[in-house]
C-alpha cells in the first residue's frame, strides 16, 4: 500500500509528527498509545518524531513527572528524533505570535478583571445562557487599548473569533468537522501576566516545528477549530492534517482514569509486564488488523502502515456528519463500543 493512502499533508513532504504530553502526571496508557501511533506513522514514512513537553502549567508541572514520561517512552522503545522541547523555554515565540495577531487585528487587549468575568458568568448561568465571553473589550478602539496597556494597566490578549459563518477542517478519521463560529468565544491567548495559554503555544510550536500531521485523542476535537483559526490568522504555514483517535474507556464506558485502577506505564513494568507485550497491546487497542497479531515492533510497524488510519480507529469512521462530538459514537461494521481497557483485556 502506497503512502498516498495515508492522508499526509503533502505526498512529497516527509511527515513531521509530535507527541506533546503535559507533565502534570505520569505517562498513562492513553498517552502512550498516542505516542506509539505517532512513532509508527513517522517511522513508516521515514519522517520525524518530535517530543515536546507542554509544561506551561507551572503550578502542576514537575521535574519528576517529566522524568516519568521520558522513562516510560524509553521503556516502551519509543525513541524521538528531535527534542524534548520545553514550552517554558519558548515563551518569546508565543509572545511574538500574539503581537503579530494584535497588529493584524486578529486579537485584542482585554482589561476585564477576574471579578468582572465571574460576575458575568454567574449572570449568564442565572439566565440560562452559556458562560461565554461577550466581547466587551473587543469594542474598544485599538489606539485607546494600546494607550491603557502602555500605561501599565493589566491586560490579557484575546483572539477575535470571526462574526458569523463557521470553521471547519477535514479530519483523517472523522471526515469533515464543522463548528459554528457563534459557538466559539473570543478565547485568551496571553494571560494578564503575559503567560501563554494552551491554544497559542501549541499552534506557535507546531508552526515553528513544521508539524505536518497531528495524531491525538478525540477529546481534542473541540479545541481544533480555535487552532484552525489561529493557523489562518498567522498565515505562516498550511494547515496540518488532523487525525483524532478514539479515547480509551474504562469498563463503565467512561474515560479511563485512576478510579478504574489506571496507573502509569512504569507501574506495569514494575508488575513484571515486558515492554514488547505492552507495546503490542497498545498498538492493537481499539481495532483489529486483517492479519495475524504482530509479535514484534517490526511486524507491528508493517501492519499499522498497510492500512488507512481510519481503519485503525473503527469507532471514528467517517459517517457524513457535519459536526462531530468530542465523544466517539457507535458506528457500523460490527463496532459498537469504544476502546475499553481492563485487566482482563491486558492479561489476554
Amino acid at each position: 500500500m502506497s503512502p498516498a493512502q495515508f492522508p499526509l499533508a503533502s505526498p512529497s513532504v516527509r511527515p513531521r509528527v509530535r507527541f506533546a504530553p503535559s507533565p502534570t502526571g505520569y505517562l498513562h496508557v492513553g498517552g502512550a498509545r498516542t505516542a506509539l501511533f505517532n512513532w509508527l506513522f513517522a517511522r513508516h514514512f521515514e519522517g520525524t518524531f518530535i517530543l515536546r513537553i507542554e509544561d506551561t502549567d507551572l503550578e502542576r508541572s514537575t521535574t519528576e513527572m517529566v522524568e516519568g514520561i521520558l522513562q516510560g517512552m524509553q521503556w516502551l522503545g519509543i525513541s524521538w528524533d528531535e527534542g524534548p522541547y520545553y514550552q517554558t523555554q519558548r515563551t518569546d515565540l508565543y509572545r511574538t505570535a500574539a503581537e503579530r495577531l494584535i497588529q493584524s487585528g486578529a486579537a485584542y487587549y482585554c482589561f476585564c478583571t477576574r471579578e468582572d468575568l465571574e460576575r458575568r458568568r454567574a449572570k449568564a448561568a442565572a439566565e440560562g445562557r452559556p458562560p461565554k465571553y461577550e466581547g466587551t473589550c473587543r469594542k474598544l478602539d485599538p489606539a485607546e487599548a494600546l494607550r491603557r496597556k502602555s500605561a501599565g494597566e493589566p491586560a490579557a490578549v484575546r483572539f477575535a473569533i470571526p462574526e458569523g459563518g463557521s470553521t471547519s477542517f477535514n479530519d483523517a478519521v472523522f471526515g469533515k468537522v464543522e463548528f459554528a463560529n457563534a459557538e466559539i468565544e473570543d478565547f485568551v491567548l496571553l494571560r494578564s501576566d503575559s503567560s501563554p495559554t494552551y491554544h497559542l503555544s501549541v499552534v506557535a510550536d507546531d508552526i515553528d516545528l513544521k508539524i505536518t500531521d497531528i495524531i491525538r485523542g478525540a477529546d481534542h476535537i473541540s479545541n481544533t477549530p480555535k487552532q484552525v483559526l489561529l493557523y489562518q490568522a498567522l498565515a505562516l504555514a498550511p494547515l496540518p492534517v488532523f487525525a483524532h483517535v478514539p479515547l480509551i474507556l474504562g469498563p463503565d464506558k467512561t474515560r479511563l482514569s485512576k478510579r478504574h485502577g489506571a496507573t502509569s506505564v512504569m507501574a506495569y513494568r514494575d508488575e513484571g509486564i515486558v515492554p514488547e507485550a505492552f507495546r503490542n497491546f497498545l498498538a492493537l487497542l481499539g481495532w483489529t488488523p486483517p492479519e495475524a497479531t504482530p509479535d514484534s515492533i517490526g511486524s507491528t510497524l508493517n501492519t499499522f502502515a498497510r492500512i488507512p488510519l481510519s481503519a485503525c480507529c473503527p469507532l471514528l469512521r467517517r459517517n457524513g456528519r457535519k459536526r462531530a462530538s468530542s465523544r466517539p459514537a457507535a458506528t457500523p461494521n460490527g463496532c459498537s463500543q469504544p476502546s475499553t481497557f481492563s485487566n482482563l483485556v491486558l492479561e489476554a
